[in-house]
C-alpha cells in the first residue's frame, strides 16, 4: 500500500509539472472520477501520434534489414476477415513470424487515423480524399439459395421470377431491395421483397443455409459451399454489378514496407479464390 501511495504521489507531481509547463489543465478531477479536458484530449492525440511515429521509425530500420517486426493493425468487414484473411494468415505468419497482427473486424467503416489502423480493406465508395486507395481485386456478386429452399418454392429462371420469392434484404446495401441485372437483352432492375432483412453479410449466409430465402452476395463468400452443394447459384446467365476491393491507407502508412508486403500478399490470395478476378492495369 505504501508503495502504491508513493507511485500515485509521483504521478500527481509529474502531471502537475506537465500542466505547469503547458500552461493548461489536462484533467478534470473530482472525488468520484478523473476525465480528460479538451486540452488533454488534444495533447493525448498528439502524444499517440508521436508514439506511432517512433514505432514506424523502428519498423523502417527493421524492414531495411529484411525483418518485419512490431504490430500490423488491419480493419475489414467480418466476412472479409473470416473468408479471406484468417484462412491465409498461417502462410503469412510463416513468412513473418516476428510481426504480430490485430484484426479489427466490423461491418462499420473504420476511421483509419482515429483507430490507428495501418490498412483497411473496403468495397464501399471512399469519401476521404486524404486516403490512398489501391485496387487489389474485383468482387463478383451472385444470387444464391439452398437446394431445400428451391425444392419448396420453385426455380428461378429470370430476374422477374424473384418477385415471387422470399428475398433476403441486406440493409447495408446502397439500395436495399433493388437488384440490378445485366443479361443478353440488356439491364433489368427488380425490386425484391421478403419477410427478413439483415444487417450483416454473415447473417445473410446463415439465413441462406437455413433455407429462409434467396440472397445477393459476394461470390467469394460461397466458394466451399458451392463446391459442396450446400447452395445453388441462381441466374448464372445474368451479371450483377461488380465491386472493387480496395486496400486503403493514409498517405504516411502507404509508405510502410510491412503494409505494402501485406497488401501484396492479400492481392495474390484474392486472385487464387474462386469467384475473384484480378484488377487489370
Amino acid at each position: 500500500v505504501d508503495l502504491l501511495n508513493q507511485q500515485m504521489l509521483a504521478l500527481r507531481r509529474q502531471l502537475a509539472a506537465l500542466e505547469k509547463h503547458l500552461g493548461c489543465r489536462l484533467l478534470h478531477r473530482s472525488t468520484r472520477a478523473i476525465s480528460l479536458t479538451q486540452d488533454g484530449e488534444t495533447y493525448l492525440q498528439h502524444a499517440l501520434r508521436m508514439l506511432e511515429l517512433k514505432r514506424e521509425a523502428e519498423s523502417a530500420l527493421q524492414e531495411r534489414g529484411g525483418r518485419l517486426r512490431g504490430r500490423l493493425r488491419v480493419a475489414c468487414s467480418n466476412g472479409f476477415g473470416r473468408k479471406i484473411l484468417i484462412p491465409a494468415l498461417r502462410d503469412w505468419q510463416k513468412e513473418h513470424p516476428q510481426l504480430s497482427m490485430e484484426l479489427m473486424l466490423s461491418d462499420q467503416l473504420s476511421q483509419l487515423v482515429e483507430d490507428r489502423v495501418d490498412v483497411a480493406f473496403r468495397m464501399a465508395s471512399l469519401k476521404d480524399s486524404n486516403l490512398v486507395a489501391r485496387p487489389i481485386g474485383i468482387s463478383r456478386r451472385i444470387v444464391v439459395a439452398s437446394p431445400d429452399y428451391i425444392q419448396r418454392h420453385g426455380r428461378v429462371e429470370t430476374p422477374e421470377d424473384l418477385r415471387e420469392h422470399q428475398c433476403l434484404i441486406f440493409t447495408g446495401a446502397e439500395r436495399p431491395g433493388v437488384w440490378d441485372f445485366k443479361g443478353s437483352s440488356g439491364k433489368v432492375s427488380v425490386r425484391v421483397q421478403g419477410s427478413l432483412a439483415l444487417s450483416t453479410v454473415d447473417a445473410l449466409q446463415d439465413a441462406v443455409l437455413a433455407g429462409l430465402g434467396v440472397a445477393l452476395m459476394p461470390a467469394w463468400f460461397w466458394t466451399r459451399e458451392r463446391l459442396d452443394g450446400q447452395v445453388i447459384q441462381l441466374l448464372p446467365d445474368y451479371r450483377l454489378a461488380d465491386h472493387t476491393i480496395h486496400a486503403v491507407t493514409t498517405a504516411r502508412q502507404n509508405a510502410s514496407g510491412k503494409v505494402r508486403l501485406f497488401v501484396d500478399f492479400v492481392e495474390k490470395r484474392l486472385k487464387r479464390l474462386s469467384g475473384m478476378e484480378p484488377v487489370e492495369g
